[in-house]
């Protein structure tokens, strides 16, 4: 851990600023377990890690003052297969990050604004499924009444009325997914 550079910490207001977010929101992060906090002060590389969700590996290097502790210096290889090693601290702030996106996914998922794949494409199936069938209905619910009527507007009236039945019908469906 020797040569680690220290983290850049700062306060909730601090962050808040650094965001562009409101103090509440970060606020609210921090209680829900989404920032990675040191000290009782955010740990600003880790947490702009979790809260733009992109892999460890993936930062662009930050200026040297405020480099992140998960990102590995080049090491020759422990295990011989090419591989670096990480410094204790290094993995304890790649699991910190992890942990906080676990966090923050169930967070996310509490507020809402997530819900599960499996869950959303058996619904999207059921109401595309209804909606097929509905559409498949319109010849068998119209067709006694275009036989009948020699009227083209009452046919093309009849016509609309069924397909707009069933496109509200649709769009109804999909508002509840």
């Amino acid at each position: 851990m020797g040569n680690d550079p220290k983290p850049l910490l700062m306060t909730q207001s601090e962050y808040a600023r650094h965001r562009g977010k409101s103090r509440q929101y970060i606020s609210r992060l921090a209680k829900a377990g989404v920032l990675v906090i040191r000290g009782g002060k955010i740990d600003v590389a880790a947490t702009d890690t979790v809260l733009d969700d992109k892999p460890v590996d993936d930062i662009d290097a930050p200026p040297p003052a405020q480099q992140s502790v998960g990102t590995a210096p080049p090491t020759r290889p422990a295990d011989g297969i090419g591989q670096g090693g990480a410094t204790f601290g290094q993995a304890r702030t790649i699991e910190m990050v992890f942990r906080a996106k676990l966090r923050r996914l169930e967070f996310e998922t509490k507020q809402g604004k997530l819900i599960e794949a499996d869950v959303y494409r058996k619904t999207a199936a059921n109401a595309f499924r209804a909606f097929r069938d509905g559409m498949l209905g319109i010849p068998d619910r119209v067709s006694t009444v275009v036989a009948a009527e020699s009227d083209p507007k009452k046919v093309h009236l009849a016509l609309k009325t069924e397909i707009s039945r069933e496109l509200e019908a649709a769009a109804d469906a999909v508002l509840t997914l």
